[in-house]
């Protein structure tokens, strides 16, 4: 068997691009093709590293020692994968500040909060927000529990607490929209319909499509509950343990404590949930990664479909080029010459979609990133794993129309019409 040189493998694909310049329209649609397929598998990859690395950083942010008492029944649950928990019963105001005391006697910081409303309008002098502010009924120990700092003023001091006073500190977004030049604090909003003078703004934390902690306002915890609880609102206790260390063991003091809060009987199970923020985000990326299975298979369908369309075109051109063939073979071209011209044609096709599909992938990707405001994520792995597979597809498709050139019998070509 003749052996493939350098300057044969070169020529090989010169001689490729020739015959794709002289059927342009043709190796364009078979590329673009390919490139949908390229693109729907780096798209999604991309985009379930960028939600990936948007959870990871929104609860990597509560601290590695903080972890939550609260209400269960929550459900993560995507196909058959995720997590499903039973409802159970909520916990009320007077519970959670008894568990806060008890904690706190025990030398343990804790905060107690509740998202009382979403989707309120927040207003100042006739500039509103958009309908999309949540309200936060915290207590003063919120902001330690939670990473939350100021950038403006201050947090709720403990009379305004005990006094449910009517203030507000108010998120960076929020701040931004209706103090454009800064300056909130001590002017007054209305939230909702009642008014609140501003003592804080917070700093910015950051935002995404599963939390946002700027497009919000913080009431004391008294006040939000007289304003809007109501007899289904459950509050969520954090609790921060002294030490990464100390975590299990601050986890089992607080579930031995809120047992006790709750007058469970020895033996009963548990009705609340302790959650620490690295299993949320663990839940929420395994039901991520089962998208990512499905849309990676449907972007495999796509790849075989242009795999087929790519070995009938090659197909085509054998018989359209049996007469070049034929000359070529009389002049001396081998059949291993012959394979890798119509090889590198059918490579260099794929390689063209491949790489545009990894462009059209990244775009889809971290267009998702500039809409949830999170870090634009590039995926070396899998921007070579779709090379890798144009480079695969090129081959399977174009190996039979190339070993079919080959074995054309150069007299039959010649006289070919």
């Amino acid at each position: 068997m003749a052996r493939l040189s350098t300057p044969v493998v070169f020529e090989a694909l010169r001689m490729a691009v020739q015959a794709l310049q002289a059927q342009l329209l043709r190796a364009i649609l078979t590329a673009l093709i390919i490139a949908i397929g390229i693109t729907a598998l780096v798209g999604m990859l991309t985009a379930t590293s960028v939600m990936e690395g948007s959870i990871t950083k929104q609860f990597s942010s509560m601290g590695a020692t903080t972890f939550t008492i609260q209400q269960g029944g929550m459900q993560i649950r995507i196909g058959r994968q995720g997590i499903k928990e039973k409802p159970q019963p909520a916990i009320p105001i007077d519970q959670a500040v008894r568990l806060k005391a008890r904690l706190e006697r025990d030398g343990l910081k804790s905060s107690v909060s509740d998202n009382v409303a979403g989707a309120t309008e927040v207003q100042h002098e006739g500039t509103k927000t958009n309908p999309n502010v949540n309200v936060i009924a915290s207590d003063n120990a919120y902001p330690l529990t939670q990473g939350l700092e100021l950038a403006e003023g201050r947090f709720f001091s403990k009379t305004e607490q005990d006094e449910a006073r009517a203030v507000a500190v108010l998120g960076t977004d929020v701040a931004g929209k209706l103090f454009p030049n800064g300056g909130a604090v001590g002017k007054t909003v209305r939230v909702g319909s009642k008014p609140y003078a501003v003592v804080g703004v917070t700093a910015p934390k950051g935002s995404s499509s599963f939390m946002s902690s700027d497009q919000v306002v913080y009431l004391p915890l008294r006040t939000g509950h007289l304003e809007y609880a109501g007899p289904w609102s459950s509050y969520v206790i954090s609790v921060m343990a002294p030490s990464p260390e100390a975590l299990d063991a601050t986890i089992a003091r607080a579930t031995v404590v809120m047992r006790s809060v709750r007058r469970l009987k020895p033996g009963a199970e548990d009705n609340f949930n302790l959650r620490r923020s690295d299993s949320i985000s663990a839940m929420l990326i395994e039901s991520l990664n089962s998208v990512s299975s499905g849309a990676a298979l449907i972007a495999l369908i796509t790849l075989l479909g242009a795999s087929i369309a790519l070995m009938n075109i090659m197909l085509v051109s054998v018989t359209e080029r049996t007469r070049e063939i034929g000359t070529r073979k009389a002049l001396g071209a081998s059949a291993q010459v012959i394979v890798m011209q119509f090889l590198a044609e059918a490579v260099v096709v794929s390689v063209v979609g491949g790489i545009a599909g990894i462009a059209m992938g990244l775009a889809v990707g971290n267009g998702l990133a500039y809409a949830m405001e999170a870090d634009a994520v590039f995926p070396i792995q899998w921007m070579l794993l779709a090379l890798v597979v144009s480079i695969a597809v090129g081959i399977i498709s174009g190996w039979y129309p190339a070993k079919k050139a080959a074995g054309l019998d150069p007299i039959e070509a010649l006289r070919y019409e």
